[in-house]
């Protein structure tokens, strides 16, 4: 199923699929809202396994599934230049730097995994000081942890948890 976005093409990336950006995006500007089916835990385990993998933690308890929406496709970076930020019981992909027309939009998925999260992936980022591995938040290098904190690239709701 084609994706369809004004402002984003899903096309072919270094891992299968990612966003690209149709225009110029200023850092700090909303890139999309990350919107889909809303589940619990419960639900999230009998669910197939690469819907699961790309789903988006909403809350404690609460997860958001997004398939056939440009948020599906967002590529992991050791190197983001988006991040998610919950507003007003809202998700949406924010941008970290600019992002320019023809970029890919990549966000850190360790920042959406809270402590009791299990999940984990290889990472194939490409990136120089890639970790080779993404895993929770708390996980990360204490530095990392520090700079994703201050400057807010990890929700608080996932500190929170």
């Amino acid at each position: 199923k084609k994706v369809e976005s004004p402002d984003f093409v899903v096309k072919k990336s270094r891992n299968g699929r990612g966003v690209f950006a149709k225009k110029d995006f200023s850092v700090g500007e909303k890139l999309f809202e990350i919107q889909g089916t809303f589940m619990t835990c419960e639900e999230d385990d009998d669910m197939d396994e690469h819907i699961r993998d790309n789903t988006y933690r909403f809350d404690e308890d609460v997860f958001i599934s997004a398939p056939h929406t440009v948020a599906d496709y967002v590529n992991h970076s050791c190197n983001p230049n988006a991040r998610v930020e919950k507003i007003n019981n809202t998700l949406y992909m924010i941008a970290l730097h600019d992002i320019l027309k023809g970029d890919e939009v990549f966000f850190d998925y360790s920042t959406i995994l809270a402590d009791d999260d299990v999940w984990e992936m290889k990472c194939n980022c490409g990136e120089v000081h890639c970790r080779k591995i993404v895993r929770k938040f708390s996980m990360l290098p204490d530095m990392l942890q520090k700079k994703y904190i201050s400057e807010k690239i990890v929700p608080q709701y996932i500190l929170d948890i």
